[in-house]
């Protein structure tokens, strides 16, 4: 009896194991690198991979204070993004700003790195538009979203190759 108890849940494993399997199967996936690197990363993948591509992508990096539209009015964000630019302007360190005058929990207001298509697209779109060490502001009002901005770093390009494993 305990050997066919064993039996079945080995079967059990093996059928899911083979269901997860195919599942992964169509999943893509993908490898942001540095463009010397795409060689490499090709080398390896295609004898594994039952497609491989490579595209370019940007690599941005912003601070931000966000403000939350479904807790304050336009006229108070409005005078409260004049405040913070303002401040910013006269020394006051974007990190203090962030943590002072920020409606959500991030801390110092920095986003990190992230490349093109992982953040809102407007807010994205707005972050090409600007230079390393420019404030400016961002609008998401469909989702109650309002932000003071700092570009942190120049965008940079990297390679990001996708692929979906045999």
């Amino acid at each position: 009896m305990i050997h066919l108890k064993r039996l079945f849940f080995v079967l059990l494993l093996f059928h899911f194991n083979c269901l997860f399997s195919q599942q992964l199967e169509n999943v893509s996936q993908e490898i942001i690198t540095t463009k010397d690197s795409i060689s490499f990363y090709l080398n390896k993948l295609r004898p594994i991979s039952s497609s491989v591509s490579f595209s370019n992508c940007k690599l941005m990096r912003v601070s931000y204070v966000y403000l939350d539209g479904s807790k304050l009015n336009m006229q108070e964000i409005s005078a409260l993004r004049k405040k913070i630019i303002a401040d910013y302007n006269n020394g006051v360190s974007f990190a203090t700003l962030a943590n002072t005058n920020t409606m959500d929990n991030a801390k110092d207001g920095d986003l990190g790195w992230f490349y093109e298509g992982q953040m809102e697209k407007s807010f994205q779109d707005e972050i090409l538009k600007h230079k390393k060490g420019e404030i400016f502001t961002v609008d998401i009002p469909a989702n109650n979203w309002f932000y003071v901005v700092l570009k942190t770093f120049d965008d940079i390009v990297k390679a990001k190759i996708t692929y979906i494993l045999k």
